[in-house]
């Protein structure tokens, strides 16, 4: 005599932790099959899209219209960044005197979501700017770059603001850096 076979009955939690680790897996999958377009240079450490927020910040005039401008370049681009300052964004920037040689500093964080901070090094841009405010636009701008998933000092003989130099002259995002941003949020 045979007997039927039974399947033993999931139950409801083990139902849904069979759904979570199937979609967990279809997501892995597609983040690995998805690859930047050829001769884009980029970070993969910036915001999930491309329109955020961060909080607001007070300097005194000389830090905060450079810092101002520096958003309104990203946001005038021919791309869907749109950043805007808010009191409950999880993201910041810091201008403040740093021992640290660098310009700027962006660093990246994950806490129930992925936010970041901004560090703008006033001690070393007050000691190499012959152009202050350009300066300060320039690095910022370039450090918005990464929250866009941009990359340090890409291959490519093309002008880019994330290239070190020009810091006093080239103060926004150039077709370069725009046409990366683009094949990263299409």
């Amino acid at each position: 005599m045979r007997f039927p076979s039974v399947r033993p009955r999931r139950s409801g939690t083990r139902r849904a932790l069979g759904h979570a680790v199937t979609a967990f897996v279809t997501a892995l999958v597609a983040a690995i099959a998805w690859q930047a377009p050829a001769g884009a240079t980029l970070s993969g450490n910036g915001m999930a899209h491309a329109d955020f927020q961060i909080k607001p910040y007070s300097y005194n005039s000389q830090w905060q219209g450079p810092m101002d401008k520096a958003i309104s370049n990203w946001n005038v681009t021919a791309t869907p960044v749109w950043i805007t300052k808010s009191s409950s964004a999880p993201s910041w920037v810091t201008a403040a005197s740093y021992s640290n040689t660098w310009y700027g500093l962006y660093s990246t964080h994950w806490n129930f979501g992925r936010y970041f901070d901004i560090k703008l090094n006033s001690r070393t841009i007050a000691a190499d700017a012959s152009n202050f405010s350009n300066f300060v636009t320039a690095v910022f701008v370039h450090e918005l770059g990464h929250g866009l998933n941009l990359a340090d000092n890409p291959s490519t003989s093309q002008a880019s603001r994330m290239k070190y130099g020009l810091w006093d002259s080239q103060t926004t995002p150039q077709q370069y850096d725009i046409n990366d941003v683009n094949s990263y949020y299409p």
